[in-house]
């Protein structure tokens, strides 16, 4: 297991690496080990409630304000995820909610909480990678979490929508899904999916598992297709070698998402080797950052 969180200081200014990567490797569907238990929530009462119901009214009439769509989404938690020695991903999940994890990611509630008191609510998110070598990537619009930034292909993973035909969750489904609906990308277009490990934002505190989605189509096929929402305003492509992939993460360290950036490492660390991912981590702890 690796777990990754530093800061570099310099007067006036702070390089935080915002993530911790809680597992890491290369899971196939049948590589994910899920105990999937309903009534492992998060620790609620009166008082916590209470904020929670508050705050929440504050969110909807604001996002009512700004023309954002909020609604209650029904979600997976993470409880944990442990990468195993033969090779399969553990992961325990129970129920969440976005309401609860939009209003106790306020640095007012979790800050001196164990994390086991948090909705830890995950999602998903994807390198998605072009026949002819570009990925693809946005910059964040009309969102509630690390707005401007740029972020890959990602949403979360809804209770009521990413279950497969034995009513178990399934992540993989979820992703495919969310890559459908903001890129128009369809099942016939992938070639292959692996999930590439869970990370977690520990800012905005909460869980992802990470793909690589790989297509047998090029950009420009790409851009023919429809997305089913707007959610991302401008699809952005990166040419990939291993100095372009290195130069985007280091150039805007600070300026992607907290769960892209460990997305696009790990991805980097497949495609181009465990020195490439072991070198450009260091860079990012590193004085070169200052």
């Amino acid at each position: 297991m690796v777990r990754e969180r530093s800061t570099v200081k310099k007067e006036k200014k702070t390089a935080v690496i915002e993530f911790e990567i809680l597992a890491r490797g290369l899971y196939r569907p049948n590589l994910l080990d899920i105990t999937y238990d309903p009534s492992l929530r998060m620790p609620n009462s009166p008082a916590i409630q209470e904020w929670m119901d508050a705050l929440w009214e504050k969110k909807l009439a604001l996002a009512h304000q700004q023309g954002i769509p909020l609604y209650d989404s029904q979600l997976f938690r993470l409880v944990s995820a442990e990468a195993q020695s033969d090779g399969r991903l553990k992961l325990v999940l129970g129920n969440t909610s976005y309401k609860e994890y939009t209003t106790t990611q306020e640095p007012e509630f979790f800050t001196g909480r164990d994390r086991q008191e948090l909705s830890n609510a995950l999602a998903v998110c994807s390198v998605v990678e072009t026949s002819n070598g570009y990925i693809l990537y946005e910059k964040r619009q009309n969102v509630s979490v690390h707005v401007g930034r740029y972020h890959v292909v990602a949403g979360f993973f809804e209770r009521d929508r990413d279950i497969d035909a034995n009513g178990q969750p399934n992540p993989f489904g979820a992703m495919l899904r969310e890559i459908r609906e903001e890129t128009g990308i369809q099942l016939s277009d992938v070639t292959e999916q692996y999930c590439l490990g869970s990370v977690y934002d520990v800012g905005t505190p909460h869980a992802e598992l990470c793909f690589l989605t790989k297509l047998h189509i090029p950009l420009s096929e790409v851009h023919t297709r429809t997305p089913e929402d707007h959610e991302i305003q401008q699809l952005l492509s990166l040419y990939v070698t291993p100095e372009s992939l290195r130069e985007f993460i280091i150039s805007n360290h600070g300026n992607i998402s907290a769960t892209g950036e460990p997305n696009l490492l790990m991805y980097g660390g497949l495609r181009f080797g465990e020195e490439w991912f072991e070198e450009v981590m260091g860079l990012l702890i590193s004085h070169h950052l200052m």
